[in-house]
């Protein structure tokens, strides 16, 4: 339960985080088969969990065992630190040019099945602040407990919880049908418009949070 507890906020960061990641299935779930869409979500879970749970297993494998407890207290500065310029970083890029979708989208009205879980999966695993809140979020769950079954469930926890964005637009076609491509266009402008400043803030928020909680362990 701790460690499921200690995942949440930095799930929420990562909802916030991939908002401009959103902008991919909302354009694919109102202008290719929903099956694209669903190829995409497919993606980004396993990238998410591909990463989380590689950072686990070498927490598991060359940490704990060792008993060094302040290796998480650095880590944590580290990520932090990373967190910050993260932050920092996009908010210049967002205030030295006019909001417009990222160059990844090209291609989305006619990418296949395939494409959209290939990039997808690129997204969750290389874009860097997706990473850093990942390999925090792991960092996390590996010092909350050393109990691979109740690791196992935080990282699902997290996955699920930080890509509720991600699959929103996926649902909304399921669930609302034709009646949802408005509603997903008003999204698309709003989440252009809006993106960078909010993933901005949160960045550096949460890498204030991360490396202070890192300094007070050393």
């Amino acid at each position: 339960m701790t460690a499921v507890l200690v995942a949440l906020p930095l799930a929420l960061a990562l909802l916030l985080a991939a908002l401009p990641v959103v902008l991919v299935p909302v354009a694919l779930a109102a202008k290719r088969p929903a099956g694209v869409a669903r190829a995409f979500l497919g993606g980004w879970l396993l990238g998410i969990l591909l990463v989380g749970g590689v950072v686990i297993a070498l927490i598991d494998v060359l940490v704990l065992p060792s008993g060094n407890s302040t290796w998480f207290a650095y880590a944590k500065i580290v990520i932090g630190l990373l967190l910050i310029l993260l932050g920092l970083k996009r908010w210049t890029d967002r205030r030295e040019s006019d909001p417009e979708p990222p160059g990844w989208l090209a291609g989305v009205e006619t990418m296949t099945a395939g494409k959209a879980f290939g990039l997808a999966l690129l997204l969750a695993t290389l874009n860097p602040k997706n990473v850093v809140i990942v390999v925090a979020a792991a960092t996390a769950i590996g010092e909350a407990t050393p109990v691979p079954a109740q690791q196992i469930v935080a990282l699902l926890v997290f996955t699920v919880v930080g890509s509720i964005g991600v699959a929103a637009p996926v649902v909304a076609t399921v669930v609302m049908g034709d009646r949802a491509d408005e509603r997903l266009a008003g999204a698309d402008r709003w989440m252009t418009r809006h993106s960078g400043s909010i993933v901005s803030v949160v960045l550096v928020i949460l890498g204030v949070v991360v490396a202070v909680n890192g300094f007070t362990g050393v």
